[in-house]
């Protein structure tokens, strides 16, 4: 991730000691930002990310404060684009730093807490995506083993989060669905649908945003995201309505069917009640879709 000295990425304590997690460019000009993304490119990054704001995470900023300057995050844009097209992501929490990323051409803004009208307007100009990440939002904190100043910022921001993304789902801002994996627990990926439709969104609309509208932002809808012929099986079977309580997809007890690339990984007989992974056994199924969703 590309931020500024002090940004929202920046892993150095006051003292000058860095917690060396390697996650992190530093940029503190033009110059700077494309050389990170030139380092990145040279390392076979996919997609640059960059800090455009502040964060809830990081004890020395404030989702409100802007990181990467506008001229920065274009510099950035510009060689993503110079080279085979490679999108952008924003980190971008506060008002600041949404408006700044869209403008400046990113393709998505990764949590958005703070997006208005005006960046709802912005993202559907631009053809941008919102990833609200909002199971960081609706997981608590323990204030005990939390920060204080971490404590104070999430409380601070949780209910103004949540009147944001509601007003842009009811806006039909091009959603996709990521989870801010690490800071929310890795294999909970579904509890994102969850909080979408808490927030007003549909159930098949949730289950769209975590499929062909994120094939569609990483690129990949050509292939993912929608049940066609020639497209790669990936499927999901429920063994309950997903649009009656799209918190059944949460609860692995209730996915009777899992098939990667056409090969079936879980399968759950109905007489059975127990899983069964068929990825390794004698004559392995390979199955084809052909329907639409």
């Amino acid at each position: 991730m590309i931020s500024h000295t002090g940004g929202h990425a920046d892993d150095t304590f006051p003292g000058g000691r860095r917690l060396g997690l390697d996650y992190c460019e530093i940029a503190d000009d033009v110059v700077d930002a494309r050389r990170a993304v030139r380092r990145m490119l040279r390392a076979g990054a996919d997609v640059i990310k960059i800090c455009t704001s502040g964060g809830i995470s990081s004890a020395h900023d404030d989702p409100d404060d802007q990181d990467l300057l506008d001229e920065e995050i274009a510099a950035v844009v510009d060689e993503g684009h110079r080279h085979r097209g490679r999108p952008v992501a924003a980190h971008a929490q506060g008002r600041e730093g949404i408006l700044a990323a869209i403008r400046c051409g990113v393709t998505s803004i990764e949590h958005g807490f703070g997006i208005d009208d005006e960046g709802c307007d912005l993202v559907g100009e631009r053809g941008a995506f919102l990833v609200p990440t909002l199971s960081t939002v609706f997981q608590p904190l323990d204030p005990q083993k939390t920060a204080p100043w971490r404590y104070e910022k999430k409380l601070r921001w949780n209910e103004r989060t949540k009147e944001n993304i509601a007003a842009a789902i009811a806006r039909k801002v091009n959603i996709a669905v990521g989870t801010d994996a690490g800071i929310t627990p890795h294999g909970q990926n579904p509890f994102e649908l969850s909080c979408l439709v808490e927030l007003g969104m549909s159930p098949i609309d949730a289950i769209r945003a975590a499929t062909s509208n994120s094939a569609r932002l990483l690129g990949v809808a050509d292939t993912l995201g929608t049940l066609r012929p020639g497209y790669a099986a990936d499927l999901v079977l429920c063994a309950e309505d997903p649009l009656r309580d799209i918190g059944v997809l949460s609860a692995p007890e209730n996915i009777a069917l899992v098939t990667q690339q056409g090969v079936v990984r879980k399968c759950t007989p109905a007489d059975s009640g127990s899983s069964q992974d068929l990825s390794s056994a004698p004559g392995q199924r390979s199955l084809h879709a052909v329907a639409r969703p």
